[in-house]
């Protein structure tokens, strides 16, 4: 009997299923905004808070391929850029030198660690980001099985699931906030809250698996089993400002954008892509300003509506 040989691909290999871009990006097009213009309107405050960082805007700089940043080290053309909005970057695992450098440099970033199979090991990382001045750090946790179900892997390192005994472990490692990378459901939601953690990215991770429900679907119902003190974060398809206003006014704190902004950085550089961030704030303010939402802690979330 032949065993399964899976043919080497850039993602999951389907055919009759739409991408989960598609699902998600055709949901979030399906939402719309019930703009109000009467009443005390003030103008807002969209300033975000992560731990003892204060941020400009809600709207962060999500993990991707710098491969094609320009710049000698192009995570620090990254941040740099992402540093110049206000804002914060969630960094990759890898290229950990020129990660530093970004630290040295006091630029606020996260960098999103892949869940490694020794939690040991998960745990050097953390350390790493601590000693380093890091304003919190993250993990993924999609990454323990492959779309075919086998235990998921890169040449230099070896993934594994993580159980919430795991996840106590890491938390206590360090005080900085931890988020928890590639949550899509409320049982995972409510996991991450038992361990104590302080954030949950809700993300698709770019189509990794086939037929997910879309981050702004399930963000709500997450929001609920979860309550209101825990910080959640979306993350896939936020291209604009008005985009951010629909994820906070379903239920997140603060969001992730990626494709949009690299997009801008490579078309534009890294002045364009500081431009970018500061539009997508204008216009998340400009929904603030218009729907009575004085903060991001206000923000109205009645004014959603389903076509």
């Amino acid at each position: 009997m032949q065993d399964f040989i899976p043919k080497p691909h850039q993602g999951p290999i389907v055919i009759k299923a739409k991408s989960s871009n598609e699902i998600s990006d055709t949901y979030r097009d399906s939402l719309t905004i019930a703009y109000q213009y009467l009443g005390d309107l003030i103008e807002p405050d969209t300033t975000f808070k992560i731990g003892n960082k204060t941020l400009s805007t809600p709207i962060m700089a999500g993990v991707c391929n710098l491969k094609t940043v320009p710049g000698d080290i192009p995570e620090l053309t990254y941040a740099r850029a992402v540093n110049e909005a206000g804002s914060v970057y969630f960094a990759p695992f890898f290229g950990k030198d020129n990660h530093k450098k970004v630290l040295s440099e006091g630029l606020p970033a996260i960098r999103v660690i892949k869940p490694l199979a020794s939690t040991d090991d998960v745990i050097a990382e953390v350390k790493f980001e601590e000693e380093n001045g890091a304003i919190g750090y993250a993990m993924d946790i999609d990454h323990s099985y492959s779309v075919y179900g086998e235990p998921d892997s890169n040449p230099a390192f070896a993934f594994g699931p993580k159980n919430i005994e795991d996840l106590k472990r890491i938390n206590d490692a360090s005080s900085l906030p931890f988020f928890i990378k590639g949550v899509l459901s409320v049982h995972d939601a409510l996991i991450a809250k038992e361990a104590g953690i302080y954030g949950i990215v809700i993300s698709g991770h770019n189509n990794r698996f086939p037929c997910m429900t879309p981050p702004l679907m399930i963000l709500p119902e997450i929001r609920k089993a979860v309550g209101n003190d825990m910080t959640i974060l979306l993350d896939g398809g936020i291209n604009n400002g008005y985009d951010a206003f629909k994820a906070l006014a379903l239920g997140a704190n603060g969001v992730l954008s990626a494709r949009a902004l690299l997009a801008t950085m490579v078309k534009e550089g890294p002045e364009g892509m500081t431009q970018k961030i500061l539009e997508m704030t204008a216009e998340l303010k400009g929904a603030m300003a218009n729907t009575g939402s004085k903060d991001l802690k206000h923000i109205n979330n009645k004014c959603i509506y389903r076509l």
